[in-house]
């Protein structure tokens, strides 16, 4: 027992250090990672932002260059990149606006009836649909490759593989085959690229997830066992002090001595946000297990962290069953505290 509180304490710096290190982009805008990584509509996004995670949604305003390694990468109706689109994922769709150039290289790439690219398209893909407008030139290697008929290109479309032109198609320059593209399509990084980023994440937060158990097995305890018994007030909880946080945080500002208790603040919020994740994950694992009569921590982690990541690529369903997953830890967590808190009093006044 005397080597247990050492061994709870560096296990619980590694869990500060190695969030910090790998989540850092939660405080910085303009370099993020994690599970889904959104620009949300009305946001603005400064000086450029470099995305890695397993989805990637940009429907706000991203000021500067894109550089996206995901799993899929999403520039919606609403989303603007003032700069340009580089990196590798499965799948890229541009259905907003990319005022430069896209240089990428996914298993998909898509550019819809209102996407507008306004400079050149490098790509190599296992197929490549255009149907909206490119203002420069295209090259792309692909498996397969369209123009539909909605489609416009302002210069050149130069490609190699398996080609479909529909009628309506405007090219301001030439259409021209060339095999020495076909190079392009061959690239195994969109495919390495997706599932490198997503065994990248489940390993870490397996491995926050192992270190929380270590360093605080009281609290992780305490978030599964209030997810499990009281699920509807452990989600109010959760959205509680999700949106409570926020609020004190900018009252903060408001006074001089608060100025800097809001930045750090602003920080370990953050970082509470990351680590609530993992511990909603390991309270949905430890409540399968129950379901299955079965009791183990390590093995509860491993499911949840597993029945979550599947879930969440279900479409419209997973983002909020993510955020679900973010209440019931950041509730459980909040429960904990509370908890804490009144078993002191109660020490305090029987000492007394």
């Amino acid at each position: 027992m005397p080597c247990t509180t050492p061994r709870r304490a560096l296990a619980f710096a590694l869990v500060v250090a190695l969030a910090v290190s790998t989540f850092a982009g939660v405080a910085a805008a303009d370099d993020r990672a994690g599970g889904t990584i959104v620009v949300e509509e009305g946001e603005t996004v400064t000086d450029g932002l470099q995305a890695t995670g397993g989805t990637v949604v940009v429907r706000g305003t991203v000021q500067g260059d894109l550089e996206a390694f995901a799993g899929s990468v999403d520039v919606t109706e609403t989303g603007t990149v003032t700069g340009a689109l580089g990196g590798a994922a499965g799948s890229i769709r541009v259905a907003g606006t990319v005022e430069g150039g896209v240089d990428a290289a996914a298993g998909s790439i898509h550019i819809t009836e209102t996407g507008v690219v306004g400079g050149n398209v490098t790509a190599g893909a296992g197929s490549f649909t255009h149907a909206g407008t490119v203002n420069g030139s295209v090259r792309v290697g692909a498996g397969s490759v369209t123009l539909a008929s909605t489609a416009s290109v302002g210069g050149d479309f130069i490609y190699d593989g398996e080609f479909t032109r529909a009628d309506g198609a405007t090219v301001g320059g030439e259409v021209r085959h060339d095999p020495d593209l076909g190079s392009m399509q061959d690239s195994v990084v969109p495919d390495v690229a997706g599932w490198l980023v997503t065994l990248y994440f489940l390993a870490v937060t397996l491995f926050v997830g192992a270190l929380l158990l270590v360093a605080l097995p009281g609290v992780s305890a305490t978030v599964a066992d209030a997810t499990a018994t009281a699920p509807l007030r452990t989600l109010g909880a959760g959205f509680l002090a999700l949106v409570g946080a926020p609020l004190a945080l900018v009252l903060l500002l408001f006074t001089i001595v608060g100025i800097p208790v809001a930045v750090v603040g602003v920080f370990l919020y953050a970082l509470v946000l990351v680590l609530s994740y993992v511990w909603g994950a390991y309270a949905v694992g430890s409540r399968l297990l129950g379901l299955a009569d079965r009791e183990s921590r390590w093995l509860a982690l491993v499911a949840g962290v597993l029945a979550v990541h599947v879930v969440s690529y279900a479409p419209f369903l997973g983002a909020l069953i993510e955020f679900v997953v973010l209440l019931f830890g950041l509730g459980g967590l909040t429960v904990a505290g509370y908890r804490h808190v009144r078993r002191r009093r109660r020490d305090d006044d029987s000492a007394a």
